[in-house]
């Protein structure tokens, strides 16, 4: 006995199918897209964090190489030194604060500055415990520039 395959014509067969590959294609885009721009604005304050801490480290360092320099007596203007070969750059001035006699210490790199309140002890600085300072402490900030 024969069997024929019966073919009939109906278009719709597969589209159902199609429809929902084309749709799971459209949500992995939409995700891949959205995990893209988060990994890019992770990358971006990575990169940012990364500059401030070089800056930071530099101006850092910058205040501890001044520990080790000789200095004038300091006056109302700023007395910068530099070395070439790390890039640092410290100034020191007289302090305005009323109390004690201190010397203004300031490190510098890339607009980034730390202070320190030292004491001059011959022609060196000296910084007592707890005197680091992230910010000016001078009233007018027209004083630290």
């Amino acid at each position: 006995m024969k069997t024929y395959l019966k073919l009939t014509r109906n278009n719709e067969n597969g589209f159902s199918a199609i429809i929902m590959v084309v749709i799971l294609m459209i949500i992995g885009l939409l995700l891949l897209t959205g995990f893209n721009q988060l990994l890019m604005s992770w990358h971006k304050t990575i990169v940012m964090e990364t500059r401030y801490y070089q800056r930071f480290n530099q101006a850092s360092s910058a205040l501890n190489w001044a520990l080790t320099q000789d200095w004038q007596t300091p006056t109302d203007q700023w007395q910068c030194l530099t070395d070439t070969k790390y890039k640092l750059k410290a100034c020191v001035k007289k302090s305005l604060l009323k109390v004690d006699n201190y010397q203004l210490l300031r490190g510098e790199a890339d607009g980034l500055f730390l202070y320190s309140l030292t004491h001059l002890k011959g022609t060196k600085l000296v910084v007592e415990k707890g005197h680091w300072l992230d910010y000016c402490p001078e009233k007018r900030s027209s004083d630290c520039e």
